[in-house]
This record gives structure tokens, C-alpha cells and sequence, in this order.
């Protein structure tokens, strides 16, 4: 915990470093999560799809076979391959973020965002920070 009393000069150098080192991670992270990408297949594997790191469509196939299905279920098996496809990316993202981030899971949705930020200003010691919400 961050205490005041006992704050060195030398202590805004290791802050410094450490911030720094934190950034070179983070920033070689999201280089790389434009290489990322995703598949994922659905109908027995009739149907694939494979998505960027930011979940985006880039390919969907489909083989002939496929047509033997009516419409609804092409449609279904589409949604499908595309959903884990989509996660699939997520999983690799996060394995991405943990591994820079020592090991440590960031969360990734709104409120685990807001959660992670208040435990992290309460760790420091933070005597201005409050809980927002």
C-alpha cells in the first residue's frame, strides 16, 4: 500500500520504470492482437469461419454438403461458426493480455473494468479516490 510518510525520491524512478516496462508490454500486445484470429465451425464442420482479433467477419465456408440443410439451419450453423470463432479470438486475446501482463487476467467487461480500477487505486493508497458507482 502506498504510504505517504514514507515516500522516496528513488520510489518515483521504480514507478517510472516499472510504468515503462508495463507500456513496451502493452503496447508489443496490441501489435499483436492484429495478427490474431479466430475460427471456429458449426454443422459438423460444414460450415467455418474465421474472424480478426477484434471479432470482425473475414471468412465464412461453406461446404457444398451444406446445402442439403434448409435455409433456417444454414443460417443457424453460420451464426454459429461465427460465435466461436469469436470466442475463439477472445480466448486469444486474453491469453495475449494475461501473458503480458505477468500472468494477471484482466477483465474485460465494462463493470470488471471499473472494479479492477478501484482495487487498483485503493492498492496504491489513492487518499482521493472514490468509489464511482
Amino acid at each position: 500500500m502506498f504510504d505517504p510518510e514514507n515516500f522516496r525520491p528513488e520510489d518515483f524512478d521504480r514507478i517510472a520504470e516499472e510504468s515503462r516496462e508495463a507500456l513496451e508490454r502493452l503496447s508489443g500486445v496490441f501489435d499483436g492482437l492484429g495478427a490474431v484470429t479466430g475460427e471456429g465451425t458449426a454443422a459438423g464442420g460444414l460450415v467455418g469461419a474465421v474472424v480478426d482479433g477484434g471479432g470482425q467477419i473475414r471468412e465464412v465456408t461453406l461446404d457444398p454438403r451444406v446445402m442439403r440443410l434448409d435455409s433456417a439451419s444454414i443460417a443457424e450453423a453460420v451464426t454459429e461458426a461465427v460465435r466461436a470463432a469469436q470466442h475463439d479470438a477472445r480466448l486469444k486475446n486474453d491469453e495475449m493480455l494475461r501473458d503480458a501482463m505477468g500472468g494477471e487476467r484482466l477483465p474485460t467487461d465494462p463493470e470488471g473494468i471499473r472494479s479492477w480500477l478501484d482495487d487498483a487505486a485503493r492498492a496504491m493508497g489513492d487518499p482521493w479516490s472514490r468509489d464511482v458507482r
